[in-house]
């Protein structure tokens, strides 16, 4: 089992755009990550996003460019900077095959932490230098590792 992890694409600024849509740099991101993405073969049960605009057009268009446009919903939990990691643990624990999240730096960076060292407080990986980073965690027999990760400004051009 995989569990992907993406740190949402650029959004518009509020002041230029009160939804904060994905601006031309983010629809760019989603576009290089999804074709990496579909490189290597991956193929979620399920991708989900928060309910924020801008990491639900994430999901969705990397959804669609790896086919699987009908696996990505909301979250049925909050999953915001502060928010408790505990039921997307137990998700990826029932999901039944590898799952995406698309998400915030915070709550992302903590999920990997618990997975990899059972302490979501540790520093294990950061989402750094920002949007469209992502990371591929692998379980083999309940242990989690990080796999492999990568910067979006890393991938080629779509």
């Amino acid at each position: 089992m995989r569990v992907f992890l993406i740190h949402h694409a650029d959004a518009m600024p509020k002041e230029e755009d009160p939804g904060r849509h994905l601006s031309e740099k983010g629809r760019d991101q989603c576009a290089r990550i999804a074709a990496q993405l579909k490189q290597a073969g991956v193929l979620p049960v399920k991708i989900l996003h928060s309910d924020k605009q801008w990491t639900t057009e994430t999901a969705e268009r990397v959804g669609e460019a790896l086919g699987i446009s009908d696996r990505t919903a909301q979250a049925g939990y909050p999953i915001g900077t502060d928010d408790d990691i505990a039921p997307f643990i137990a998700e990826i624990e029932g999901s039944g095959g590898d799952i995406m999240m698309c998400g915030h730096f915070d709550y992302l960076t903590r999920t990997v932490s618990k997975l990899v060292c059972g302490d979501e407080n540790a520093h294990v990986a950061a989402f750094k230098p920002g949007n469209g980073t992502t990371m591929c965690l692998d379980n083999e027999d309940g242990d989690w590792t990080l796999t492999y990760a990568w910067r979006v400004e890393h991938l080629a051009a779509a």
